[in-house]
């Protein structure tokens, strides 16, 4: 089975002549520029030869930018589009130059793992500006896999599906329709059209057979990373946090959050960080503690996220990471980072670090160990946290809002594949469950769903970050 680029590398030119006439992906190109302001901006997702998506999208006068993984087909489209910008890059890893009016991703999503597919849809919509839209082209899973066996539990995915495209074979990730319509809702993105046709290949694929299904989608939120949506009504409350939970967890985290924080802190003087230094109560350690950082020019001072023993406007920024899913008052807790922080001050700023909505540990947790708890069966919802940290943040005059996204992930090495999914199963389910009674029963759920993980991604699970910044309006 050939990788993506590999794969299209080897197709070029044919994949053009098969599937350059298809009345319904015509269609489908015709509405959604018809959706567009003038002179938009507008990025095609494997974007193949160029046609016929960016070239009718070039040819209504858009400003249209293309990536794809083959630089084969970047050399193609390059010559057959005039007056756009290709660049060969993965979906995975590219990093925009603007926002998009709209976003086009035909065809170019098969060879995802699901998180990844969840990863890039929640990418499209953060692309996007406000009311862009989203063309997404695909093949439903009811046309490719029909053992409902192969499919989750919720009937609209099938991982690792045995595919087939222009006689080559390989691994992907197929949904149903209402899969895609679940992606969409969870991602801030309201369908404003849809379409199916079926679609016979010329020789000599003529016997791939295809239901093509096509839609676009209009980005209706202002922050995709505060996803899934819709937001729960209110906060499930705190997690117990102990030294025995986070020890395990911590000695196989490799993470980058830490380096983008310092970036965005790089020119403050004043930082407030709130409950770096104690898990939990324990007076010997933080004696040891508070006397090391004194030597290092750190104030540690005891008190709690809703009680912040600093005076108003004290400092010049203030950082929370990885505290809101653990205070008793949310709401207090983010008045008193803000009240702390001088919104005059020359680059004032506060700033949140959560879990981003493809944060793999969490959906785990959430998915798995949740509806098993006897404790609290409430799913804990990190964009919540950062929704309910730019409300407040606002109301306090800091109102100019950017969320992005910071990758990490827990390592679990381990040869032995059983070995690795139960050890890995005690380090999750014991970091927000460590006491709960059925901690067991939540680790035994949890090795199956590893098992799958693991096969997308040997020895890792995500640990993906959201940082939020928020700084005062400035006129």
């Amino acid at each position: 089975m050939l990788p993506a680029e590999k794969l299209f590398d080897s197709l070029g030119q044919q994949y053009e002549d098969v599937y350059i006439n298809n009345p319904a992906l015509g269609q489908t190109i015709a509405a959604a520029v018809a959706l567009l302001p003038s002179d938009a901006h507008v990025l095609d997702v494997g974007c193949g030869t160029g046609k016929p998506v960016s070239n009718r999208v070039a040819q209504a006068g858009h400003r249209v930018h293309g990536i794809d993984i083959s630089s084969e087909m970047v050399k193609i489209a390059s010559a057959n589009v005039k007056g756009a910008r290709f660049e060969k890059a993965d979906m995975l890893t590219f990093q925009p130059p603007v926002r998009y009016d709209a976003i086009f991703a035909i065809f170019s999503m098969f060879q995802l793992t699901h998180s990844q597919t969840y990863r890039m849809m929640l990418n499209y919509c953060d692309w996007l500006k406000q009311g862009g839209v989203l063309v997404l082209g695909t093949i439903p899973a009811t046309s490719i896999v029909h053992d409902s066996s192969l499919y989750d539990r919720t009937g609209t995915v099938v991982r690792h599906a045995d595919l087939i495209f222009m006689g080559h074979h390989f691994t992907g990730t197929v949904y149903t329709t209402a899969g895609w319509h679940e992606l969409c809702r969870k991602c801030g993105l309201e369908i404003v059209l849809e379409k199916s046709a079926s679609f016979a290949c010329p020789p000599p694929y003529e016997e791939e057979v295809q239901d093509h299904y096509f839609l676009i989608a209009r980005k209706v939120v202002r922050h995709a990373l505060m996803a899934p949506y819709p937001l729960p009504c209110g906060y499930r409350g705190p997690h117990p946090l102990s030294e025995g939970a986070w020890a395990p967890f911590a000695e196989r985290l490799v993470r980058d959050e830490f380096d983008a924080v310092l970036e965005v802190l790089k020119d403050n003087r004043r930082v407030l960080d709130v409950g770096t230094y104690s898990v939990e109560p324990n007076a010997d350690r933080n004696q040891i503690q508070t006397a090391a950082a004194g030597e290092k020019g750190i104030t540690i001072r005891a008190g709690s996220a809703e009680a912040i023993p600093f005076a108003s406007g004290f400092f010049d920024a203030a950082v929370a990471m990885w505290i809101l899913h653990y205070v008793q008052d949310l709401e207090q807790s983010l008045r008193e980072i803000a009240r702390v922080v001088d919104p005059a001050a020359p680059d004032a700023k506060l700033v949140i670090v959560q879990g981003a909505p493809d944060n793999e540990l969490v959906n785990l947790l959430n998915e798995v160990c949740a509806p098993l708890s006897a404790a609290n069966t409430a799913v804990d919802h990190q964009g919540f946290l950062l929704h309910e940290a730019a409300r407040v943040f606002e109301e306090h005059g800091f109102g100019d809002i950017r969320i992005f996204r910071v990758n990490a992930l827990c390592g679990f090495p381990e040869a032995d594949p059983l070995e690795r999914c139960e050890k890995a199963a005690a380090v999750l389910a014991g970091f927000w469950f460590l006491e709960d009674a059925n901690l067991e029963e939540m680790k035994r759920a949890l090795v199956p769903h590893l098992e799958r993980q693991f096969r997308d991604r040997p020895g890792e699970v995500g640990d993906e970050v959201a940082v939020l910044v928020a700084r005062p309006w400035r006129n």
